[in-house]
């Protein structure tokens, strides 16, 4: 017997006043599976993604994730589930007052009780395996590439060892090229 999903849309209709993103949209992702969802500039791949984590709520249908229905839960239960999922946002979305090593540990501070060692270990962990040097830790977004700032993005999206990753335009801003270069 197949594993129920983990991610299951029914119906789902957004929209923006008058404009519809989504009419009545259905799918389901099992544990295992990677799905990528392809279109053009404007057609709803990014309203899809903030309207699954609950950032946008819909007009109609229902998100369930991990069997929760996601548009139905009270904050704290949210939150919750929020610690089983990471995200990486189209541009990183780093805070630019943190360095690249705070904004790492922004979900080890709101979901764990790890000491500020640990969550300094586990960002340069994370840090490394995304291809950037130790030393990116201590910069400041402003101080970094686009393409350093999406793979620090990466890394805080990581942090947490979640079981699903939500992944808004990945490969955008990197280059072929390993980028280590640093200012």
């Amino acid at each position: 017997m197949a594993e129920d999903p983990i991610i299951e849309v029914s119906g789902l209709v957004t929209q923006f006043g008058r404009q519809v993103v989504h009419d009545h949209l259905n799918f389901s992702v099992r544990r295992g599976e990677i799905m990528g969802v392809v279109g053009g500039s404007g057609s709803g791949k990014s309203v899809l993604m903030r309207t699954i984590i609950g950032l946008m709520r819909p007009k109609a249908g229902s998100i369930k994730v991990f069997g929760e229905d996601v548009t139905r839960l009270p904050e704290s239960r949210r939150q919750q589930l929020q610690r089983r999922w990471g995200v990486l946002f189209q541009d990183g979305a780093l805070f630019s007052s943190l360095t690249v090593g705070q904004n790492i540990e922004v979900p080890l501070r709101e979901h764990t009780r790890l000491s500020a060692q640990a969550r300094s270990e586990l960002a340069a962990l994370k840090l490394a395996l995304v291809g950037l040097p130790p030393d990116a830790a201590f910069k400041y977004p402003s101080e970094i590439s686009g393409g350093m700032k999406k793979r620090a993005g990466l890394a805080r999206a990581l942090a947490l060892d979640a079981e699903v990753l939500f992944l808004d335009e990945p490969t955008a801003a990197l280059d072929a090229r390993s980028e280590f270069e640093v200012f």
